[in-house]
């Protein structure tokens, strides 16, 4: 687990199914996080069981309860140098939740454990329309790096851009 002083970033449980499915049901937290919203707590406890196989996607807590999530996931080796040190992270929070420095804590907390596990980079892919998350990684030391078209099988309405932002440790904003 990771604390900071006022979230707590861990594993997800079970018991955390009603707080997962009270955002991940909602399209004005979902689709700009690339989600498709959630129909079902049943739903909720799927995404819950992947997650704690997978060791992925992880918790973000504030006063007991889960207030979003944050998912740091492997990319592609390097082609040139092989390197496989490199992560990309993903992260959606309860809208009631937004514009209170709580994602931006509890990101600080994962970053700094990544650096300090050996990653040389992190990653961030975010829609361009989504100027909240553009600003939050921008506090974080993030630079933009490129902006491609998303494969058509996850843009079902249009096509659709995502632009990707690469932080280094020593960029790093703590």
């Amino acid at each position: 687990m990771l604390k900071g002083s006022r979230v707590a970033v861990r594993p997800f449980e079970l018991t955390d199914v009603e707080d997962y499915f009270a955002y991940a049901h909602l399209k004005q937290a979902t689709l700009p996080a690339g989600m498709t919203p959630l129909k079902s707590q049943a739903a909720a406890l799927e995404h819950i069981r992947r997650f704690a196989r997978e060791k992925q996607d992880l918790a973000l807590v504030y006063r007991q309860h889960v207030v979003g999530n944050i998912g740091v996931y492997p990319r592609d080796l390097s082609p040139l140098t092989g390197d496989d040190m490199t992560r990309e992270i993903g992260y959606i929070l309860h809208p009631h939740f937004w514009h209170r420095g709580f994602m931006t804590e509890g990101l600080r907390l994962v970053i700094d454990d990544q650096f300090h596990n050996g990653i040389q980079a992190v990653w961030a892919g975010v829609f361009p329309e989504n100027i909240a998350s553009i600003n939050l990684l921008q506090r974080l030391g993030f630079d933009f790096q490129f902006e491609v078209p998303l494969p058509r099988g996850l843009t079902p309405d249009q096509p659709r851009n995502e632009r990707y932002y690469r932080l280094l440790p020593n960029q790093f904003e703590k």
